[in-house]
C-alpha cells in the first residue's frame, strides 16, 4: 500500500513523529470559537477613546444620610471599563442576566439582532461574554461570588467559559428554577419549564459560606447534644422513590414508624448505634426519626439547590403591580429569585453589581432585602437604554434626540422602578399604598474622551472629565466648591471630602488650599500630574488629607484592557506576509524579505500567546519581549521543541537582516524561514 511517508528519510520521519506528540501533548480541553469573524464595535471604540461617567442631572434620589447606589445608563463593556478603574477588587456579589441567545431577538451585536441561522451566532455571543466576565472578575474581592442566569442554549458554552476565565476550581454550583409552566412552544420533544444558574467563586478558597438561617434556639437545643458542636439533627427524609425500600422503623416506646427509607435496614440500624442517627418524640407525642446534619463553621447550614424560585410570570407580576402594564419588559426575573440568590451570603453589608439590570430587578430586590432582615447592601446596576424599535415611530412624532432617550429601558422602566421602591407607590389594581423601601441613587451615563494625538493633551481631557467617575469610585457626591481649575464635594455624613485640582499648579491653587484647610474631616485628594506620582509638598500643613495623582492610574487601567481585548489584528500579518513572498520569490532580495518575515514572526507569535490566553505583556504593562513569549508557549506545549529552536534561529536571521549583517545567512535559508513561518500560522489556525 502506498503511504505519503515511505519516501521519507529517517531525520524527516523522527522530526514528523516529535511534532505528533508535542501535538498530542498541547491538545487542551475547552472552547474555541472565531472571535475575529466580526469584532465588537463597543470594544473597538476603546483603543480611540477613553470612556467616562457623565451625572444626569434631576434624577438622583435621597431619602437618607447613607451611601448612594448607583445607576449608569450605557453599554455594559464601557461601564465595566470605568468600574475597573473606581471598584477594582471592591465587589463582593455580581449577578446577570445576560441574553440567552435563543434567536429570537433577544442578543443584540454590533446593532444587530443575531438570529438562529447566523452561522456565528454562538461565537458572536462567546466574544461578547468574554469580554465581560473579564472585566467582572477583576471586579470581585477575592471573597466574592457571581451569579449567572442561563437556560439550554448557551449553557454547555458558558460553563466552559466560565471554567477557562474563573477556573474550574472555582465552580460552586448550578442552581436549576422552575421559570415557566408547560413549557410553551420551544420544543415539540420535551417541556423545557426550567433554566439555571451558575455559580463561581473568584477564589473559592476565600469565598463565603452559603447558608439558610435557622431557628437559633432550635440549634442551639441540638447543639449542645452533640459534643462537637459540629453538627445539628434534622428529619430525616423520605422522598418518594420510583422503587422506594419498604420497611418499619420500631420508635423506643414500640410503636411503628411506617416510611419507604432509602438506607438499608441495616445501615438504618448501624446510623442509630453509630450516633449518625437517633429517635425524637414530637409535641404531639409521635415520634420521628433525626438525622445528623453537618453545619459550617458559622453555626449554619449549608444551603441545598432548590427550585422554591418565582419565574417569568412572577417577575412580570412585579413589574405590572409597579407600572401597571403587561408588556412593559419581555423576561423579567422575580425579586423573589434574586433575594433568594442574594440571601445565601451570610454578610449583610456587602456591594451588589448587576451590569446587565434590564428592568432592575437586582436593585428592588437588594432593596427589599435590607428591609426585611435590616441589612446594608448596596447595588450598583448597569442597563443600556435600548428602545426596542421605537425610534423611527418617536421620530416621525417630531420627538427631538433628548426626549427620545426617555422613551428607552433605563429612563423608561430602570430608573422609574427604582424611584418608586425607594419613595412609595400605589400598588396597580387595588390603589394600595406600598411604603416606600428608602436609601438613595445617583444616575449616571456613560460618555467617551477622544484620544488626542498629544499624549499631554490626553491627560489634561481626561482630568477634566474624570471628576465624577471620582465621586463613583469614593462615594462621595454632594458639591460643595467649584471653579474652573478645581472641584470639592462631601459625602451624605459629612465625614469625607472629596477635592480634585484640574489644572497645573496656577493662583487658584491657594484658594482651593485654603478651602481644603478648612475641612476638618478626611480629604481625598486627586492632583492633576504628567506622571504616577503627586507633588505631596503642596499640601504641607493640612491634616486627615490622603493626596493621589490622575490620571496615571486610569490611563494604565484603560491601556492594559485594550491589550487584553482587541486582539492583535490579522490583516497586518497577512500585508507583512504578503510583501515578504514578494521580496523572496520574486525579487529574490533575501534582506529586505528577512526583515519581513521577522516582524510576521514576531506578531504571529504574539497572536498564537493572546488564542491561547497567555499574557504578552508584563507585570509593568510592558510588552513581553519575544523570546521570553516563545519560551511561555513551548512550556505549555503550544510550540514543539523543534518549532521553538526554528523560531529563535528565524528570530536571529531577521535581526540580522535588521542590522546589516548580511554574510550570516543566504536566499535558501530566508526561504525555509518564509516555510516555517507559514507553517506556524497554518497550524495554529492563524486565518491570512
Amino acid at each position: 500500500m502506498d503511504s505519503k511517508y515511505k519516501n521519507l528519510s529517517k531525520e524527516e520521519l523522527l522530526k514528523l513523529v516529535e511534532k505528533k506528540d508535542d501535538d498530542l501533548k498541547s491538545k487542551k480541553y475547552g472552547l474555541v470559537w472565531d472571535a475575529e469573524r466580526e469584532p465588537e464595535q463597543v470594544v473597538l471604540d476603546c483603543e480611540n477613546n477613553l470612556p467616562v461617567l457623565k451625572r444626569v442631572k434631576g434624577k438622583e434620589i435621597k431619602t437618607n444620610d447613607s451611601e448612594d447606589n448607583i445607576l449608569i445608563e450605557g453599554d455594559n463593556y464601557h461601564a465595566l471599563t470605568v468600574l475597573n478603574y473606581t471598584h477594582k477588587e471592591k465587589i463582593d456579589v455580581i449577578y446577570i442576566d445576560p441574553p440567552y441567545n435563543t434567536g429570537n431577538k433577544d442578543f443584540i451585536y454590533n446593532d444587530r439582532y443575531v438570529d438562529k441561522e447566523d452561522g456565528f451566532r454562538h461565537s458572536k455571543w462567546l466574544n461578547f461574554m468574554e469580554k465581560r466576565l473579564s472585566l467582572a472578575k477583576d471586579l470581585l474581592k477575592d471573597t466574592g461570588t457571581i451569579f449567572i442566569s442561563i437556560d439550554d442554549n448557551e449553557m454547555a458554552q458558558l460553563k466552559l467559559l466560565c471554567d477557562k476565565i474563573f477556573g474550574e476550581s472555582n465552580f460552586i454550583g448550578q442552581f436549576v428554577k422552575q421559570s415557566k409552566v408547560g413549557g410553551g412552544s420551544d420544543s415539540k420533544f420535551i417541556v423545557k419549564e426550567h433554566e439555571y444558574a451558575l455559580v463561581y467563586a473568584k477564589n473559592i478558597s476565600k469565598a463565603k459560606e452559603f447558608f439558610v438561617e435557622h431557628n437559633v434556639d432550635y440549634l442551639k437545643r441540638y447543639k449542645e447534644e452533640d459534643k462537637s458542636g459540629r453538627y445539628f439533627w434534622d428529619t430525616f427524609a423520605r422522598p418518594g422513590l420510583r422503587n422506594p425500600i419498604n420497611y418499619d422503623v420500631v420508635a423506643p416506646d414500640g410503636s411503628i414508624i411506617n416510611g419507604d427509607w432509602i438506607r438499608s435496614k441495616k445501615r438504618f440500624e448501624e446510623d442509630l448505634k453509630n450516633g449518625e442517627m437517633r429517635f425524637l418524640k414530637k409535641k404531639d407525642k409521635s415520634w420521628s426519626v433525626q438525622f445528623k446534619q453537618r453545619l459550617n463553621l458559622e453555626g449554619k447550614k449549608p444551603r441545598s439547590m432548590t427550585n422554591d424560585f418565582g419565574g417569568t410570570i412572577e417577575g412580570k407580576n412585579d413589574l405590572f403591580e409597579i407600572f401597571g402594564q403587561n408588556k412593559i419588559f419581555s423576561y423579567p426575573k422575580s425579586v423573589q429569585y434574586i433575594e433568594t440568590l442574594l440571601g445565601l451570603i451570610s454578610d449583610k453589608n456587602i456591594l451588589i453589581l448587576d451590569f446587565m439590570a434590564g428592568s432592575g430587578t437586582t436593585g428592588q430586590a437588594v432593596l427589599e432585602l435590607n428591609k426585611e432582615d435590616g441589612g446594608n447592601r448596596k447595588f450598583i446596576l448597569c442597563t443600556n437604554n435600548e428602545l426596542n424599535g421605537l425610534e423611527k415611530e418617536l421620530r416621525e412624532k417630531g420627538l427631538n434626540e433628548k426626549k427620545i432617550q426617555e422613551y428607552g429601558i433605563c429612563r423608561k422602566v430602570t430608573h422609574p422602578r427604582i424611584e418608586k421602591v425607594i419613595n412609595g407607590y400605589k400598588k396597580n389594581g387595588n390603589g394600595e399604598k406600598v411604603e416606600g423601601l428608602g436609601g438613595n441613587l445617583q444616575y449616571f451615563k456613560t460618555a467617551m474622551v477622544k484620544k488626542n494625538r498629544s499624549e499631554v493633551q490626553t491627560r489634561i481631557d481626561l482630568t477634566v472629565k474624570c471628576a465624577e467617575m471620582l465621586c463613583v469610585k469614593e462615594n462621595i457626591f454632594n458639591l460643595e466648591k467649584q471653579n474652573d481649575d478645581y472641584q470639592i464635594y462631601s459625602s451624605n455624613k459629612k465625614d469625607k471630602y472629596l477635592g480634585i485640582y484640574f489644572n497645573y499648579v496656577e493662583d487658584s491653587f491657594l484658594e482651593f488650599y485654603d478651602e481644603l484647610k478648612k475641612i476638618k474631616a478626611d480629604k481625598i485628594v486627586y492632583v492633576f500630574s504628567l506622571g504616577d506620582e503627586a507633588d505631596k509638598k503642596l499640601f504641607k500643613g493640612i491634616k486627615d488629607i490622603d493626596i493621589r495623582p490622575i490620571p496615571e492610574e486610569i490611563l494604565e487601567i484603560y491601556t492594559k484592557l485594550v491589550r487584553e481585548n482587541i486582539p492583535l489584528r490579522v490583516d497586518v500579518i497577512r500585508y507583512d506576509f504578503g510583501r515578504s513572498k514578494d521580496d523572496i520569490f520574486d525579487k529574490k532580495d533575501k534582506d529586505s524579505g528577512a526583515q519581513k518575515l521577522r516582524i510576521v514572526l514576531e506578531k504571529t507569535i504574539q497572536k498564537i500567546a493572546q488564542n491561547n490566553n497567555i499574557d504578552i505583556y508584563s507585570e509593568k504593562n510592558k510588552a513581553e519581549k519575544i523570546t521570553t513569549i516563545n519560551d511561555k508557549l513551548k512550556s505549555e506545549k503550544i510550540f514543539s521543541k523543534v518549532e521553538w529552536e526554528e523560531n529563535k534561529t528565524y528570530l536571529a536571521i531577521g535581526n540580522h537582516a535588521a542590522h546589516g549583517e548580511y554574510g550570516e545567512y543566504n536566499l535558501g535559508q530566508v526561504k525555509n524561514f518564509y516555510k516555517h513561518v507559514l507553517h506556524i500560522i497554518q497550524k495554529n489556525n492563524i486565518n491570512i
